[in-house]
């Protein structure tokens, strides 16, 4: 068994504030759990150091890897609990539950809708944006370097921000045209080669509401953008029911 050691600044979080947890791997969201059954089941090999992790009190989430360090059998604390029956009665074994069930808001759904997207296209950067009254404000980021897309302003009538008003997702490869410039320049700013990208838009009755850009070294396939396709149609639906 793999032992699990999570980091001095994120134990510090749970010491001094309430030590609940959410969990997703894209697909679902879990909790709230604590640390101690969180190392557990990465453990056991139930939770995915490809997941990604949130304390109740934060707003964006964060991959686990960044989190918690595997360490050496001999370097693990003998006291460390062999039982992980107590994950499975807890659910931390990702039973279906729609990951948007875990978004307090709109933007923290949109934010949750980046996570997955992330995960489920293997995606090596990607931007999600809210549309608000000023333009279209980059309000999270995943890739090597993050830090210069945060916060980014892009205008109204950017190309990309234009086409995606249509609703329809845009596909962009090596020979890309001017919206596929736009997106590909945005995705740029954070570190990674890129040979293909899409822009997923985020309509709620009839209005753009946010969108999201994602890029990778392969270009993606059919089945693979109708899978992404299906996240921001699951989005969608909970947004107009109210639910987020």
């Amino acid at each position: 068994m793999q032992h699990v050691k999570m980091l001095a600044g994120v134990v510090d979080v749970a010491r001094r504030a309430a030590d609940r947890w959410y969990v997703t791997t894209g697909n679902s969201a879990v909790g709230p759990v604590n640390l101690d059954l969180l190392a557990r089941g990465v453990e056991a090999g139930k939770v995915p150091l490809e997941a990604f992790v949130r304390h109740e009190g934060w707003k964006v989430w964060r991959p686990l890897c960044e989190l918690a360090v595997i360490v050496p059998d001999d370097a693990a604390d003998p006291g460390t609990p062999d039982s992980t029956d107590d994950i499975v009665e807890t659910g931390l074994s990702f039973a279906p539950t729609d990951a948007a069930d875990g978004s307090a808001d709109r933007r923290e759904a949109l934010l949750l809708l980046l996570t997955a997207a992330v995960v489920r296209g293997g995606a090596d950067a990607a931007i999600v944006y809210e549309i608000d009254d000023d333009g279209v404000l980059a309000i999270g980021a995943h890739g090597p370097t993050t830090r210069p897309a945060i916060g980014l302003r892009t205008p109204r009538l950017d190309p990309a921000v234009v086409a995606a008003e249509s609703g329809v997702t845009l596909v962009t490869g090596s020979d890309p045209g001017p919206v596929g410039v736009s997106i590909l320049g945005r995705l740029s700013r954070l570190g990674a080669s890129l040979e293909g990208a899409l822009l997923l838009p985020v309509r709620v009755h009839g209005h753009l509401l946010g969108m999201i850009e994602i890029g990778r070294r392969v270009p993606f396939v059919a089945p693979e953008i109708a899978s992404l396709e299906a996240l921001v149609d699951a989005l969608v639906l909970k947004l107009e029911g109210g639910s987020a």
